[in-house]
């Protein structure tokens, strides 16, 4: 496999997300030890670490990151690995924007453990996830609904993706402001640590923060330690639902030092570059020339296909790519703009 750093010094170009295991269809156990010599062997050797539970592992990264001339470098973490790490999976759930403070407190906590963990382990970057609006879930739902059925409409008719964005534009205000509260908290230890806080895309349209929304939080907290983080199918999704434009979305997020790509086909999110319907080169090229892009794959993948994928995206960082800038563009059609701006 091509390596992940080029030759000049930028650092790596390309991180592999443990969403998919090596060897986790082989009829003997998985084991750190054994996760760690595949991933190792078949040279992929940066890793973005979700909430992984798998025994010892954090530990053994430790171990190898730890040494003189570490085999494995870690990039960054999911917040929600702060759960594992304190032997309290179910606390992976709570969220920063909560307006139960009992619950945003968690979150903090949370986050603060992965902080943690990311220190020990090397890693410059913990991702976080911001959480939901409360009282959209109907609306999720007849949208989803509206989007998976193929509905075309004509441009005087109604669609659910508009009531879904009054909505959530009503309703957002207050978890917002919880969301300032906890990153507040949090960036105190980021700067203390020297990490970076990425404000992670939302996986879909009910979660903080759209693009309006990581535009107002970067400026509020200019100076301090935290970035947007686009996923690249979860925008594609947004867009495909007419629910945010690609071009906002990658406009807004494209700044930070780190951001989830890969390809999509509708729904299905997080396929090998070059199998779905995504222009992710186009996309690649708005990013920065030093951004690490993460490949955190679809589980449906084998590793095989994972390990192809982290290749293919490598070949398009933004520092491998020689033509013109272009922005990408929406797959929505013109007459059908979209509703958050």
């Amino acid at each position: 496999m091509q390596s992940q750093t080029p030759s000049h010094g930028i650092g790596p170009r390309s991180a592999l997300g443990l969403s998919v295991l090596p060897s986790e269809r082989s009829p003997t156990p998985i084991t750190a030890d054994s996760v760690l010599l595949a991933l190792t062997s078949q040279g992929a050797t940066t890793l973005h670490l979700p909430a992984v539970g798998l025994p010892g592992l954090v530990e053994g990264l430790a171990h190898l990151t730890a040494a003189a001339r570490p085999p494995i470098q870690v990039v960054a973490v999911d917040a929600e690995l702060g759960a594992i790490a304190d032997a309290r999976p179910q606390a992976a759930k709570a969220q920063l924007a909560s307006l139960d403070k009992e619950e945003s407190r968690t979150a903090v906590s949370v986050a603060q453990s992965a902080l943690r963990v990311a220190k020990t382990l090397g890693a410059r970057h913990v991702r976080l996830r911001l959480g939901e609006v409360d009282g959209l879930e109907r609306l999720w739902k007849e949208a989803r609904s509206h989007f998976l059925r193929g509905a075309i409409l004509d441009e005087d008719d109604t669609e659910p993706g508009e009531a879904l964005l009054r909505a959530r534009s009503a309703l957002m205000p207050r978890h917002l402001d919880a969301v300032r509260r906890a990153i507040e908290q949090l960036a105190n230890h980021a700067v203390r640590s020297e990490q970076t806080l990425l404000l992670g895309y939302p996986r879909r349209a009910t979660e903080l923060p759209l693009p309006i929304e990581v535009r107002l939080l970067c400026e509020e907290f200019a100076g301090a330690p935290i970035a947007p983080s686009l996923d690249l199918p979860a925008a594609h999704l947004a867009s495909m639902m007419r629910l945010v434009s690609m071009a906002d979305s990658v406009r807004s997020f494209a700044k930070g030092p780190l951001h989830c790509i890969g390809d999509a086909c509708g729904p299905v999110g997080a396929l090998p570059p070059g199998s779905g319907e995504v222009d992710v080169a186009a996309v690649c090229k708005a990013l920065p020339k030093d951004a690490v892009l993460s490949f955190m794959p679809w589980p449906g993948l084998s590793f095989r296909e994972v390990l192809s994928g982290l290749a293919a995206l490598t070949q398009l960082h933004p520092d491998s790519q020689r033509e013109p800038d272009t922005w990408p563009s929406s797959p929505v059609p013109a007459t059908h703009p979209s509703r958050q701006r």
